[in-house]
């Protein structure tokens, strides 16, 4: 048998998948592009346009860290609009923008390299961690444009870019959060001068718009980050080709200081102990509640054409409730497509609840003018039970549920009530991960919804609702295949310990992947037992695109040392680096970027979410990968956050439901498993390693902890991954009620648990704690680790028979992976 088994392509050639792939992305990024405002600019009439900006060249198709993509290429604004058949007039000021842009990062690089001299060749990593990690290039913005920049046409452009992502959040600054006081004198100007003016917002999240009050812009929309089709799909929207139909998937206020909580969010307040004094009122539920008006709210998006929405039927079985939905195209130009989302009003008993919470939702297909479609729409009842703190139990309040159906949290409309004849009890659980910290969380003093005599009445008899009671038990092997019952009666103890733990990033696998984030062990090789890849997400596959190895499996570069290790000595002996021609193995993996995750929500659209999961587990089939460690679903709790992009949205059930969507997809491929993550409150990424996140439980419950329920009983994924923060106090992976008492015992999850890269170790949580809290697999692991759980085991620290569990759900994931080779058991 070979040394090494490696994946990829041998050829740098443009693949049929990569086609195929791209036209997903592109669907994708246009459908999840959100029209913000639209006073007849748009769509665009002339081809002869002025764009300036930012975004124009330098378009953020996603964000940086573990959720970036190394793909072929990506198209920018500027040649989606020259693809779209547009001229662009302005090069002059676009041209003096590369050239300052090119001296900012000259001037950033000789800086850094100053810095780094002192470095000797064994400090590398401390080389990054000290001086190139925390010295991030700033994200340009452009000058001024001159009066020789205006250019004699009627349409203008202003793509606003901002980038973000992991291990910092965004700030409350101008060039950020803020608009930089070049682009408000930009946008001024350009809005004085063209008739036609659009505001094109490329971020990741939102931006306050505050400054551009009574500015006059024709059409603003909200490009997020689209990918590498990002530029095409603007394109698209703008010259009319595809009318917009993406919706927000969060509230956008006024100002910043509109936020719950803003004012102590991150380094703003405390940022080592973060207190959740929003409760359950995060998002829409906040502003709706206590009657804050926002600038565009949740689940608001324009379109080209217009739609009527009626409610056809509602009907209950149970808890079950059963919409049918007209939705009529009532334009005459323009065909489109349109998103019913269904609201809850439940009764404020003893316990005082949110306005109204999304509880369903169904978008159409395109409809052209004057054609209909009707949709179904369901929900259970028992689904958005509050949850009651003094006797930790879910409930349904006695009264009056009212239905609610509209398109967006500002534009909806009683249709129906439910009338609960008695409180229900439907779920009994214990109380975990008591709140750290004395602090009152807000509440809201608001009335019952009162509802027209009208409307149809629907009677839901208590009696008729199952309670379940959740019973709690200590955590026992999970054994899923032939193989996995086989090895647990044969492995030694420090075998198991072994399997625990990730292969780390030295050492030769037989399972090869080129750069990929983490792997499983590569020790126990010669007992059958091979090493599986995992990579980053969740816009893709996070791999490195061009990659030699030599006949003995040790890895090179083909022509170039990557740019971001192109620092000090490692630039002067990139030579030593590379492949020798004609020697060894090439290996392309030319990955796609798909739009960020909070744009892929935006679509409102299951199942196209579906199919990039489909698409990426042909990629993750053709590199060797097993396991992608995406979706991210934290809740986007506060705009600043440095990762919002690679999360869904302010609410749980829309979370739930497209990383549902996704992990669906991809594993429909056999073999192939997801990793939702973060598990759970990391809403913050300043200090993430050391800061805890103080919630209640009723808050944790129903709003940061629902959309991973949703997840994990809608599509089972084959893995979680803790967090770095910790919760109420406890590090995430050494959380024993959340990993066991919530994931295993009250969900049913039967998958497999592992840390956060380098979540465990020194001032962080402990390596040997994961077993006996659930945690089953630490990573990236390492020999250092492993060394730690030996001595762990000499001194009696370990429960061999937590561990065994552990080694079962590892094994599980490799024997039922596809690259298993099931030669090694004969």
């Amino acid at each position: 048998m070979a040394k090494f088994r490696l994946f990829g392509n041998p050829t740098a050639d443009i693949t049929n998948r990569e086609l195929l792939h791209r036209e997903i992305a592109r669907q994708v990024a246009a459908e999840g592009m959100v029209l913000l405002k639209n006073d007849g600019a748009l769509p665009l009439k002339e081809k002869r346009i002025a764009a300036y900006g930012a975004g124009v060249r330098m378009t953020i198709k996603g964000g940086t860290g573990s959720g970036d993509v190394q793909e072929r290429y990506s198209v920018n604004v500027e040649s989606g609009l020259k693809n779209a058949g547009f001229e662009i007039l302005s090069t002059r000021w676009l041209d003096r923008f590369d050239k300052q842009f090119a001296q900012e990062k000259e001037e950033w690089r000789l800086g850094i390299e100053e810095r780094i001299k002192k470095y000797k060749i064994w400090e590398v990593q401390k080389m990054f961690d000290e001086v190139i990690h925390v010295t991030p290039l700033k994200f340009p913005i452009g000058d001024k444009i001159q009066e020789e920049d205006l250019c004699e046409c009627g349409t203008a452009i202003y793509v606003v870019a901002r980038q973000a992502g992991e291990s910092a959040d965004r700030r409350r600054e101008a060039g950020d959060f803020l608009l930089s006081d070049v682009e408000l004198y930009n946008i001024k100007l350009l809005s004085e001068r063209y008739k036609n003016f659009v505001l094109v917002i490329n971020c990741g999240s939102q931006i306050d718009l505050t400054a551009l009050d009574g500015v006059n812009i024709g059409a603003i929309i909200f490009m997020a980050q689209g990918g590498e089709e990002g530029g095409n799909a603007l394109a698209d929207i703008l010259c009319g080709r595809v009318t917009p139909s993406g919706k927000l998937t969060d509230s956008w206020a006024y100002k910043y200081e509109d936020y719950p909580a803003s004012d102590e969010y991150g380094i703003l307040g405390n940022v080592l102990e973060q207190q959740y004094k929003e409760g359950i009122y995060v998002g829409y539920r906040y502003f709706d509640t206590f009657g804050v008006d926002v600038r565009y709210p949740f689940g608001f998006g324009l379109s080209y054409t217009k739609f009527e929405i009626a409610t056809k039927s509602i009907d209950a079985e149970k808890s079950v409730v059963k919409l049918k939905v007209a939705v009529k195209n009532a334009g005459t130009e323009y065909s489109g497509k349109e998103v019913v989302q269904v609201y809850l009003a439940k009764p404020q008993g003893t316990i005082k609840c949110e306005r109204h919470m999304l509880c369903a939702f169904a978008k159409t297909k395109g409809l052209r003018p004057n054609e209909s479609e009707e949709l179904t729409l369901t929900f259970d009842l028992t689904d958005f039970a509050v949850y009651d703190e003094r006797d930790a139990k879910y409930v349904l309040q006695s009264g009056k549920y009212g239905v609610f159906i509209g398109n967006s949290i500002k534009d909806i409309t009683p249709v129906a009530v439910l009338n609960l004849d008695a409180e229900v009890v439907t779920e009994i659980c214990k109380s975990v991960c008591k709140k750290r910290g004395e602090f009152n969380e807000i509440t809201a003093d608001i009335k019952d919804e009162t509802y027209s005599a009208d409307l149809p009445v629907i009677e839901i008899k208590a009696a008729a609702i199952a309670t379940k009671k959740n019973e709690y038990g200590n955590l026992s092997p999970i054994i899923t295949t032939p193989q996995t019952e086989k090895y647990l009666k044969t492995l030694s103890d420090k075998d198991l310990i072994e399997l625990t733990v990730g292969g780390g990033y030295m050492g030769r696998s037989y399972n090869v992947t080129p750069s990929v984030a983490g792997r499983t062990s590569i020790g126990l090789l010669k007992r059958g037992i091979p090493n599986i890849n995992l990579s980053d997400g969740p816009a893709g596959l996070r791999l490195s695109p061009k990659n030699a190895y030599t006949k003995c499996g040790s890895p090179r570069y083909i022509d170039h040392v990557p740019d971001d290790w192109q620092w000090g000595w490692i630039k002067k002996f990139e030579k030593f680096f590379l492949a020798k021609s004609n020697k060894g193995y090439k290996v392309y993996q030319y990955m796609t970027a798909f739009p960020c995750a909070t744009l892929q929500a935006q679509t409102w659209n299951i199942e196209l979410v579906e199919k990039i999961g489909k698409a990426i587990g042909v990629e993750m089939l053709e590199t060797g990968v097993t396991v992608w460690l995406a979706p991210g679903m934290n809740i986007h709790r506060n705009p600043l956050c440095g990762r919002n992009f690679e999360y869904y949205s302010e609410d749980p059930l829309v979370s739930g439901m497209f990383a549902s969507a996704v992990t669906k997809g991809v594993q429909s491929h056999k073999g192939l498993g997801v990793t939702i993550k973060h598990f759970c409150c990391n809403n913050q990424e300043d200090k993430r390693e050391s800061m805890s996140s103080n919630v209640g439980e009723r808050a944790l419950r129903e709003i940061y902890l629902k959309g991973f329920e949703i997840a994990v009983k809608t599509s089972a994924p084959k893995s979680i991954m803790t967090s770095y923060n910790k919760l109420n106090g406890v590090y995430t992976p050494n959380n024993y009620e959340l990993c066991v008492s919530v994931l295993r015992n009250e969900w049913g999850y039967k998958g497999l648990v592992m840390t956060d890269w380098t979540a465990t170790g020194d001032n962080k949580g402990k390596h040997e704690l994961c077993h006996k809290c659930g945690n089953d697999l630490i990573e990236p692991g390492g020999k250092a680790v492993r060394k730690y759980l030996f001595k762990a085991y000499k001194n009696k620290q370990l429960d061999m028979n937590l561990v065994r569990v552990a080694a079962a759900n590892v094994l599980n994931l490799i024997f039922e992976s596809s690259v298993y080779d099931l030669r090694r058991n004969k």
